[in-house]
């Protein structure tokens, strides 16, 4: 089971969350901060989904180190890409919030059966689901302040 400072150390995760919605609300909407917070949010919600899957990663390279599952390989390589493609210039910014927090609750399942599976540390499925409903919560609270 996670020690407390386990879990200050994934709260303190999000940090950068917060301090971009209190810079969202706290600047005109049209002004070049509000912009910078906006776009940084989504850029560490992008970096955060990346880290997701680069630890499913490891976890597949530990599990079998001479013989991985492949699809999880696959898998866990998808986070970044979605992560890319939410930050592509074109993407609208509501579309790829939108698409962060859709892929970020496909994250949290795929974890939470893998730690009910035994791929994963059982309590693995307990943090996941506090820090994505946290970060999840930080992406609805930035969703109004989205022009």
């Amino acid at each position: 089971m996670p020690t407390r400072t386990f879990w200050l150390i994934s709260g303190s995760g999000l940090a950068p969350f917060i301090v971009c919605l209190v810079i969202a609300y706290g600047t005109p909407d049209v002004s070049a901060l509000h912009d910078a917070a906006v776009r940084t949010f989504l850029v560490y919600a992008a970096l955060t989904l990346s880290f997701l899957g680069g630890a499913r990663w490891g976890a597949e390279l530990a599990r079998a180190p001479d013989a991985p599952n492949l699809w999880r390989m696959a898998a866990a390589a998808a986070p970044s890409v979605v992560g890319l493609a939410a930050l592509l210039p074109q993407a609208p910014l509501k579309a790829a919030l939108g698409l962060l927090m859709l892929s970020g609750g496909i994250q949290l399942a795929w974890d939470v059966a893998a730690s009910r599976a035994g791929l994963l540390p059982p309590w693995n499925a307990r943090v996941r689901t506090v820090m994505t409903v946290a970060g999840t919560l930080c992406s609805l609270a930035l969703w109004p302040a989205i022009a």
